[in-house]
């Protein structure tokens, strides 16, 4: 009850920006779910900008429409969330997203392909149509996905036939849809 408390005693102010740090730090996951669905509220409700100081990676990706990365006290990395948790451009922010990357890099062979689908293409199977219309097999080595802010995010890692052209082919099938695509030599399992 001392979030709830925080929070209307912080919103009797009427403040054009609620700062929130840490607001869900050892709270049992029932608890988490209903503070962050008030903020949530309060946010589109009021239109009131909140941000929120949190290690809690499960917290930005429910309720954050942008994401900071601090390293060091200095913004390693800023930008949508789904901008940032998909394609993490610093080590920074790859830290933060894949927390036990170190410990689980797999290295993997040549035409390995790091595939992006973003909250607009995750329910096409774009993979089984490159594959049809490519006529050619792949061999997926690691996929997972996110639910950022309601909408469906993923990576896959695949390996594609040794054929030159036929890669090329599939990267460029990939592309065409929008998808991010690129190429990798190994990726966290």
């Amino acid at each position: 009850q001392k979030q709830r408390v925080a929070i209307a005693r912080a919103m009797a102010t009427n403040p054009k920006v609620l700062l929130c740090d840490e607001a869900t730090s050892a709270l049992d996951p029932t608890t988490t779910q209903s503070i962050l669905s008030l903020l949530k509220n309060i946010n589109s409700r009021l239109g009131i900008t909140i941000v929120i100081i949190t290690h809690e990676m499960n917290v930005i990706e429910k309720i954050c429409n942008r994401v900071a990365i601090i390293d060091s006290s200095r913004i390693a990395e800023c930008g949508l969330v789904e901008d940032v948790f998909t394609n993490p451009k610093t080590a920074a922010a790859r830290k933060f997203v894949y927390p036990n990357a170190e410990s689980r890099s797999v290295k993997i062979g040549r035409h390995c392909l790091r595939i992006v689908f973003n909250g607009n293409s995750s329910d096409e199977p774009v993979l089984a149509n490159m594959i049809l219309a490519c006529r050619a097999p792949v061999n997926i080595l690691h996929a997972d996905t996110k639910d950022l802010n309601g909408r469906a995010f993923g990576q896959m890692v695949v390996q594609l036939p040794e054929e030159q052209e036929l890669a090329r082919k599939m990267v460029n099938y990939i592309r065409a849809r929008g998808l991010t695509a690129e190429e990798v030599d190994n990726y966290v399992g």
